[in-house]
């Protein structure tokens, strides 16, 4: 979404005080759905990481994203009844000069996925300072380097291969600052953006380009194909996620990804807010996304990578907490009576530490002290069921 997520990088701060320092955390009983248990045909020997579990296949999962997945919210994750956690792994972080790699705080967040048995969905992109490239040598095309982006996914796959269900390639590449930027908050996305939009082959060939990659260093891990932002904006600043959605088929996407990433946001509406109102901005615009699939022969999964609430006021339409508890209900109940396809409901988002105002601390179904919200205790008992 355009709220940016905020993670651990120097000068930023995260939605967990402290997460740069990797604790031990105690494990629990995860609430876990029946699983069918496959094998792994590779184990990884990355040091200080126990041994990658068993893979599990399941025909429909509930993931939480996280800003950072430390000791503290891992466990709030299980015992909401979660089994996936979708989670940014920062290029910036993780690469921050050509020559090194810092691995401790990805290393942190794969261990506290194991302890809680939660499967780990990453997001690849936010680029280092280095990796950007002069604009008079991208405009109009890709903003970084792409082989040090290829050489980065590959390293991320190789040292996590078997932790790993799925790769995101980049995140809203069909708006501007998620492009050129990968990274600002709300009014740099809207109101002093800088950059362009992607073209849609220039983000199918980085798909591409990392979708290779990946199969030869994780083979058994899931491609997929970014999020794009809703929007019917045709700007210099975004490009109707539609439109893009086309390009990316036109331009060979379909051979690059394994399963399409959608963010479903309901703005403020029901959840059962029919397609054709609202100018299509509810939560059945991914209606208008499975068309597009199908239009071009494609009949692969989806997953909700973002779809949330936010009771906080700002630039995204807002709710009392009681909406937001009964709109991300029926939300989930209508993706599992009528959209078979969707095979991942992920809610944005599950953090905490964040100031009362923070927009996206209104979409956390926790309060910055931790304490439930509504929304966490109702699907808590939803996905019970």
């Amino acid at each position: 979404m355009w709220v940016l997520v905020l993670v651990w990088g120097a000068g930023v701060s995260g939605c967990s005080p402290g997460s740069g320092s990797p604790a031990s955390s105690p494990p629990i009983d995860p609430l876990l759905q029946p699983a069918q248990i496959t094998p792994l045909t590779h184990a990884s020997s990355t040091p200080g990481l126990p041994p990658p579990h068993s893979r599990r296949e399941l025909s429909f999962r509930y993931g939480a994203h996280t800003i950072f997945l430390d000791e503290i919210i891992a466990p709030v994750v299980a015992e909401g009844g979660f089994d996936t956690v979708v989670q940014v792994f920062p290029w910036r972080d993780l690469h921050p000069e050509p020559d090194r790699y810092d691995w401790d705080p990805a290393d942190y967040m794969v261990r506290m996925a194991h302890a809680q048995h939660l499967d780990l969905v990453v997001r690849l992109d936010m680029p280092p300072a280095w990796a950007i490239l002069p604009e008079e040598y991208s405009h109009d095309g890709i903003p970084f380097d792409l082989s040090a982006y290829a050489d980065f996914v590959a390293a991320v796959a190789e040292r996590y291969r078997g932790y790993i269900l799925g790769y995101i390639i980049w995140n809203e590449p069909n708006l501007a600052a998620e492009w050129s930027r990968s990274g600002g908050d709300a009014n740099q996305h809207w109101e002093s953006f800088d950059g362009w939009v992607a073209r849609p082959d220039d983000y199918v060939y980085v798909l591409c380009v990392a979708y290779e990659r990946i199969r030869a260093a994780d083979p058994d891990a899931l491609v997929v194909a970014a999020g794009m932002a809703p929007t019917n904006e045709m700007s210099p600043r975004a490009i109707d996620d539609r439109e893009f959605l086309r390009g990316m088929y036109a331009a060979g996407a379909k051979e690059c990804f394994d399963v399409l990433s959608v963010h479903d946001y309901g703005y403020g509406l029901s959840p059962e807010v029919p397609r054709e109102l609202y100018d299509g901005l509810n939560l059945a615009r991914i209606l208008d996304v499975r068309d597009i699939m199908l239009s071009y022969g494609d009949d692969r999964p989806v997953w909700i990578t973002e779809l949330g609430y936010t009771i906080q006021p700002g630039m995204h339409p807002y709710v009392t907490e009681e909406n937001q508890a009964a709109y991300l209900v029926g939300a989930l109940r209508r993706v599992r009576r009528e959209w078979p396809w969707v095979e991942m409901f992920t809610v944005w988002n599950l953090c905490y530490g964040l100031p009362l105002d923070s927009e996206m601390a209104g979409f956390s179904l926790v309060a910055p002290d931790l304490t439930p919200r509504l929304a966490y205790q109702v699907l808590q008992e939803e996905m019970k069921r």
